[in-house]
């Protein structure tokens, strides 16, 4: 948790560290009395330990866009049709294309990454083509996918992952919220040591979010019921890297670049980063549309908020290692506890 000491504040660090470790706690003795389904009244026992640790998170990893000078203010009324113009757009694209959409994003990001022509330094290009490579390798696997084969859904992640790294770091680098650590690689800044770190730290301040996961019921049936063997839990990989890159370093710059014509930096990227939250969590919703409603409040506020504050507020490694953690645990419960 040393990482994380980068508020003068160290209260917080502390309180993190606290709530971090009852709700850990919690949710474990959760886990060893049985309780793996949201149909359990004692799910909203893991709500209310999670809430306090969302909330110290985002006190302690904080927006580090400058402010900018007085004069420019947020425009909310526009801001506000703006945004309801965009959310009503991205739920049409997504009612329309429903998962093809995602065959969509390589090609916009290659389009963008033409129009940009930025200049990408080879680590740039090396590191995204590695990441790109292991999100492809373990998509492989990821036998839950059913609207194209696990082998073309390997194949896609590679493009998809690529590009929407590439087009992420031109888009913050242009407008200057790279150098100020909006998105920022820990490997591209300070090597490959202290990105394993990261990495480890992701794991390690993502427990709870994981253990929450587990007992909320995801390691039950439906994507994780294809879990059979040892290795299979590795393929988490592909979601944690993956979606790290088009879910928040592509799409969060896009939409940003809409909203800072209205707002100040500051403000458009925090609210194109919510936008976002709520929508990429709108995509991993199902059932009739109270259920969708209701789970994307929940996926987006209890688990997409957090990774989205740690991967662009933050760096790109730890939100690797905490999204690879949550779907890790899912599968390994998965496997030890209804696949055997």
């Amino acid at each position: 948790m040393n990482a994380l000491i980068t508020t003068k504040n160290k209260k917080l660090l502390y309180a993190f560290v606290a709530v971090w470790s009852l709700a850990n706690l919690v949710l474990a003795w959760l886990l060893a009395v049985g309780q793996v389904s949201f149909a359990n009244d004692s799910i909203w026992i893991a709500v209310l330990v999670l809430l306090p640790c969302i909330v110290v998170l985002m006190r302690l990893i904080q927006n580090p866009i400058a402010d900018e000078p007085a004069g420019r203010k947020t425009s909310k009324g526009k801001l506000g049709g703006l945004i309801a113009i965009v959310v009503i757009a991205l739920l049409l694209l997504q009612a329309v294309l429903g998962k093809f959409i995602l065959l969509l994003l390589p090609v916009v990001a290659a389009v963008i990454l033409l129009l940009l022509k930025p200049k990408l330094d080879k680590q740039e290009w090396l590191y995204a083509s590695l990441l790109a490579l292991i999100a492809g390798v373990a998509g492989l696997g990821a036998e839950w996918i059913s609207f194209i084969t696990p082998i073309q859904w390997g194949f896609l992640q590679v493009p998809l992952t690529l590009l929407s790294f590439l087009v992420g770091w031109s888009i913050l680098r242009r407008i200057g919220l790279l150098q100020q650590g909006i998105g920022r690689s820990r490997f591209l800044t300070a090597g490959m040591l202290p990105a394993v770190r990261s990495f480890l730290l992701g794991i390690l301040l993502g427990t709870p979010w994981a253990l929450a996961s587990v007992v909320m019921g995801s390691a039950e049936g439906g994507r994780a019921a294809w879990v059979k063997s040892w290795w299979q839990p590795l393929i988490a990989f592909q979601p944690g890297i993956a979606e790290e890159a088009w879910g928040r370093l592509l799409m969060v710059p896009l939409v940003f670049l809409l909203f800072r014509r209205l707002s100040p930096n500051r403000t458009a990227f925090f609210t194109a980063l919510i936008v976002m939250a709520y929508w990429f969590a709108y995509l991993h919703a199902s059932g009739n549309a109270v259920s969708v409603l209701v789970s994307t409040l929940i996926i987006g506020s209890l688990f997409v908020l957090p990774s989205s504050i740690v991967c662009l507020f933050y760096d790109l490694e730890t939100a690797i290692g905490f999204h690879f953690w949550m779907d890790f645990l899912k599968f390994v419960f998965a496997l030890f506890l209804f696949n055997r």
